[in-house]
Formats: C-alpha cells, sequence, structure tokens
C-alpha cells in the first residue's frame, strides 16, 4: 500500500491541485481496481489543511519542515511516512512518478 498524504495551506493552495487529488479521491472503489489490476498495488491518500492557526495533529516531520522553513515550505507531499518533495513542485510529476501513472488534466479557459 502506498500512503500518500498532501499537507497544504487552504489560503494559498491551487484550485487545479486540489482537482488532482479529488480526481484520485472520486475514483473510489472503482480507481482502486483498476490500479491494482495494473501496478499489484493500491494507494490511499489524506489530505491535510494547514494554517498559521490549526496545526495540531501534524506528523513530526512535517511539524520540522514548518519550523524550519514556515508556511513557505507548503505543500509538503509525505509517501510511506517520507517526506517526498515541499515547497514549489510540479503535483502531476510528483503523483505520476510515486503511483508509476501517466497523468493528463485539461483546463478551461475563461
Amino acid at each position: 500500500m502506498i500512503k500518500i498524504n498532501y499537507f497544504y495551506s487552504p489560503e494559498k493552495e491551487s484550485e487545479i491541485n486540489l482537482e488532482i487529488w479529488k480526481s484520485f479521491i472520486d475514483s473510489g472503489e472503482e480507481g482502486q481496481r483498476i490500479y491494482k489490476e495494473y501496478n499489484n498495488d493500491t494507494y490511499e491518500i489524506q489530505l491535510n489543511e494547514v494554517t498559521e492557526v490549526e496545526q495540531g495533529g501534524l506528523s513530526a516531520i512535517v511539524k520540522d519542515i514548518l519550523t524550519a522553513s514556515g508556511m513557505s515550505a507548503l505543500p509538503v507531499l509525505v509517501v510511506n511516512n517520507k517526506v517526498y518533495k515541499y515547497g514549489s513542485f510540479s503535483l502531476i510529476d510528483a503523483v505520476e512518478d510515486v503511483l508509476d501513472i501517466g497523468f493528463s488534466i485539461q483546463v478551461e479557459e475563461e
């Protein structure tokens, strides 16, 4: 099982990043079944909002990063209890790498 925890600031997080996570979460059992069929593994995703005021329940590794770098360290991507990326990074590239999948998005222009 691949355990993914994504810690982010609700004030600063991009809408696209949240939509990426939502697509995985919304795929539910069917998405898990397909992933397991092709990768012989499963994944669990947990999204965690972090604010200047509310930082209770954070793991020690995330607390250490926030203590050293402040809120600018967000987002923090933790995979299997190890920090994978933090700060500014391409979420699409990270998800593709962690889950060993190809991923594309379409954004409507307004």
